[in-house]
């Protein structure tokens, strides 16, 4: 008996035996490529079904990308990077990088929200003031711009130009 128990045991895995989603989980790596894709289909305010449409998979597919539970195959990761009108690279960016506290690195559905409206005014001026606007909040909230310096100029100084 004892002899049958032990054959139905699962096998322990050897140091180089292939690593799988069922025992080890996700790819740290798949994770972030799969962020770094929902973040772009949502910055290109696409839906799962036009990404999967555009790549050849299915919507449910994209869904597993998107949570790393599958991996994307470098030309389909082409493919979606050509639609997505992102370099290959941006779905790199940042990998290794250690997030800062209480942040992933990954942008909310507000932010990606507020950039694409950002994106749409096309009065640069607007922008810029809206940006000023947003650093000023910002700053009296205590968030200090990136680099350490305020970057927001005088509104007198706009003025007069």
């Amino acid at each position: 008996m004892a002899a049958r128990a032990r054959s139905r045991a699962k096998p322990r895995r050897k140091a180089s035996a292939r690593r799988t989603i069922r025992d080890d989980g996700p790819s740290p790596t798949d994770i972030h490529v799969g962020s770094r894709l929902r973040q772009a289909r949502l910055l290109a305010g696409m839906s799962q079904e036009e990404l999967g449409i555009g790549i050849g998979v299915s919507f449910q597919a994209v869904q597993k990308y998107e949570h790393g539970e599958n991996r994307l195959s470098a030309s389909r990761l082409y493919r979606a990077a050509r639609l997505l009108e992102r370099p290959v690279a941006f779905f790199f960016e940042e990998l290794g990088a250690s997030p800062a506290a209480g942040n992933d690195g990954a942008l909310s559905r507000e932010e990606i929200e507020l950039v694409r409206c950002f994106r749409l005014i096309a009065n640069e001026s607007v922008r810029d003031n809206l940006l000023q606007v947003a650093k000023r909040i910002g700053e009296a909230a205590g968030v200090k711009p990136a680099g350490g310096k305020s970057s927001v100029r005088g509104a007198k100084s706009r003025r007069s130009t």
